[in-house]
């Protein structure tokens, strides 16, 4: 479960954020609207010379005496997320000159990084007020645990490493732990189930500049690209979802339990370019789909859509929210379990702001205050993340040590 305290209600929180995103939008769509007409075709992915140490108050997954016992790291990979106020400012500037959804060249990114902060601070911190803290690294290493609670039970000896593109612990930086710590194999895994030239593309490429640093250390690097295809991935997404409905909604018939599965959204510019990630979550839709055919079930993408003129895949999770809302469904379970492993700003936000307030809100008569007659209210539900749950935790654990032995979706790094 999402550890936080209790939160405002939907409607209070949404026009708290909406009362700050609104200050800032008009000065940020104009700068975006000039640098994507100025910079079409420009290249992605390129390496940035933003390097960082673990926090004060970060605690590091993996250690000496594990790595010394097997030699061998699973290691984590992750954009990571905002917990603290003074966490914003770093976290808004690391992506923006890394993020490979911004298209803009790396000598661009860094000329424009403080205004690109300072236009979309209103925005990013609204959000964030709306949601409380995140937990997303005590989340993090709570999964860190249950991997190596897994891989033990499993017999696979290997310490487990936790590593992020745009907060501390940099991959560069867990890399260079590794290589302290005596690693000589490594098999990374993105925090999620696709591959995304936006995540564990983006993740091999800030290893690969990690190890080209190091040129000394002998060490074997093998990234397990998707696992989104995989039958066991289907089958636990279906069972985890069905109990959550039944947990829930006990008195609800499943007819009657709408399911919104969201998932991570790409700009179309990436997708155009080969990013193979929203057809393995459609396929992974599909696929619970046939294995829940007692609930309705309903896909959805959670798009960081605020930079104009940039296309994103549809429909939206809040889009495909207007539809439940006319179908009056009497219980909705909201989960992004299908490409997030720990909650994050875009689950928190998106999903239990945005579209909780889309489902929830009454219809009222034309006071504004008496609720419709008519009115059917809905409940929604924000499910747990996979976290600590155990039998997604062996479901990696598996993976890894095929992994080892050279079996799966594999891309050999090193």
């Amino acid at each position: 479960m999402r550890l936080s305290p209790p939160a405002l209600p939907a409607p209070v929180r949404l026009q708290r954020a909406q009362r700050i995103l609104n200050r800032g939008a008009l000065a940020f769509t104009a700068l975006a609207a000039s640098l994507l007409s100025a910079c079409q075709g420009a290249a992605v992915g390129e390496e940035s010379t933003l390097r960082g140490e673990a926090g004060a108050g970060v605690t590091q997954a993996g250690g000496k005496r594990d790595a010394a016992e097997g030699r061998v790291a699973i290691f984590l990979t992750s954009h990571g997320d905002v917990n603290e106020p003074e966490e914003i400012e770093p976290y808004i500037r690391s992506a923006f000159l890394k993020n490979v959804g911004v298209p803009l060249p790396k000598t661009l990114r860094e000329l424009l990084e403080d205004p690109a902060y300072w236009l979309s601070k209103d925005l990013v911190e609204g959000q964030y007020e709306a949601i409380g803290p995140t937990y997303y690294h005590e989340n993090a290493l709570r999964q860190v645990e249950a991997l190596e609670r897994a891989l033990a039970a499993r017999g696979v000896k290997a310490s487990v490493y936790l590593g992020y593109n745009f907060m501390p612990e940099f991959i560069e930086d867990t890399a260079r732990r590794m290589r302290e710590d005596g690693v000589t194999e490594i098999v990374v895994f993105n925090k999620g189930a696709q591959y995304s030239l936006a995540t564990l593309g983006e993740s091999i490429t800030e290893l690969e500049v990690a190890l080209e640093e190091m040129p000394d250390w002998d060490v074997k690097v093998t990234a397990v690209r998707q696992f989104s295809s995989d039958p066991r991935f289907a089958q636990l997404l279906a069972d985890v979802l069905r109990r959550d409905a039944e947990r829930f909604f006990p008195d609800v018939p499943p007819a009657d339990v709408c399911v919104l599965m969201a998932s991570h959204g790409l700009p179309m510019r990436l997708i155009n370019m080969g990013d193979p990630a929203v057809d393995q979550m459609r396929a992974t839709v599909e696929d619970v789909r046939a294995l829940l055919p007692e609930y309705p079930l309903y896909h959805g993408f959670l798009n960081d859509d605020f930079f104009p003129g940039a296309e994103w895949v549809a429909p939206k999770a809040s889009v495909v929210a207007q539809e439940l809302r006319a179908l009056s469904c009497p219980a909705v379970l909201m989960d992004s379990r299908l490409s997030f492993t720990t909650h994050h700003r875009a689950t928190l936000y998106d999903l239990d702001v945005e579209v909780r307030e889309i489902v929830e809100e009454p219809d009222f008569l034309a006071d504004g205050v008496t609720p419709h007659p008519l009115w059917t209210p809905s409940k929604a539900v924000l499910a747990p993340q996979w976290d600590d749950e155990p039998e997604f935790a062996l479901l990696l654990a598996d993976l890894a040590a095929e992994a080892l032995r050279g079996e799966g979706d594999l891309i050999k790094v090193r």
